[in-house]
């Protein structure tokens, strides 16, 4: 069993124009990230880099960039799940005023939790604004998945740093978070330095191949517990296959292995009751 705790994809009609313009961001910020893409970032494009990695769920987090965007997204996103139930959609959610509606529609509509990405939506993790947002998404049971550290589309302000995350978790509790990128993407060693051993705080592997090395990888899930580290590719941004192979190359135990690859996951998403 493999469960990708970090997936994207975008409806048919926006695939092509999405991925153009990420990639664009990724070739002007020449922060030295790969213009690459592993799928088409379509719907089939996820299942079919699926099926060839042997990726058995993907946990899918849509970002909504504007206001006026989560209730398509999440439209979409359903329609996409009912067709195959591999995928599990996390809510599309945009951080304004209406956070109360949109996170009490996605709570009695059965959302696993939602997606936040402080670059693209135009928050610091540690503003007022967002401890509210958080403390609401306990008291629902919502998951909140973040980006955390370096993002090309805003190379030289990070958003979400361990500094910031530190401040978070001092101020709430009850919140369960998973930090993408192994608590942040070229920020690692302060991630595991600052919020190692913090409660309800969850690491994914998400854009980790070709830039960690197994040993490195050790050394990470050694600070942090196998049991809070979670599988993840970041497709279309990484092949599924290539993480894959990092996690079976990585020396660890096999439990911790099969922890990372699927039962943490199971046991975040409720899935293994």
């Amino acid at each position: 069993m493999i469960i990708d705790f970090h997936t994207h994809a975008f409806p048919d009609a926006l695939a092509q124009r999405a991925m153009a313009g990420l990639v664009g961001a990724v070739h002007e910020a020449d922060m030295g990230f790969p213009e690459i893409m592993y799928s088409d970032g379509t719907a089939k494009g996820l299942t079919d880099s699926m099926d060839r990695a042997g990726v058995d769920i993907s946990v899918l987090l849509p970002v909504a960039t504007k206001p006026s965007q989560p209730k398509s997204i999440n439209e979409w996103a359903g329609e996409f799940a009912k067709k195959d139930p591999r995928i599990i959609p996390f809510g599309a959610f945009f951080p304004d005023d209406t956070f109360e509606e949109q996170l009490e529609a996605l709570a009695q509509s059965g959302h696993k939790g939602i997606k936040l990405h402080g670059d693209f939506q135009g928050f610091y993790a540690d503003e007022e604004r967002m401890i509210k947002i958080y403390r609401r998404c306990g008291e629902y049971g919502l998951i909140c998945v973040m980006h955390a550290g370096l993002d090309c589309i805003s190379p030289r302000d990070i958003h979400v740093t361990p500094e910031r995350m530190a401040r978070v978790l001092d101020k709430v509790s009850g919140v369960r978070f998973v930090l993408a990128h192994m608590g942040g993407n070229c920020l690692e060693d302060r991630a595991a330095e600052l919020l190692a051993g913090a409660e309800g705080l969850w690491v994914d592997t998400a854009y980790a191949a070709g830039r960690l090395s197994p040993d490195k990888m050790a050394e990470l899930i050694s600070a942090f517990g196998a049991d809070r580290v979670l599988f993840a590719s970041d497709s279309p941004w990484n092949d599924p296959a290539d993480d894959i192979r990092l996690i079976r190359e990585t020396p660890i135990s096999e439990e911790e292995r099969q922890g990372i690859l699927h039962k943490n996951a199971e046991m975040l998403l409720g899935l293994s009751q």
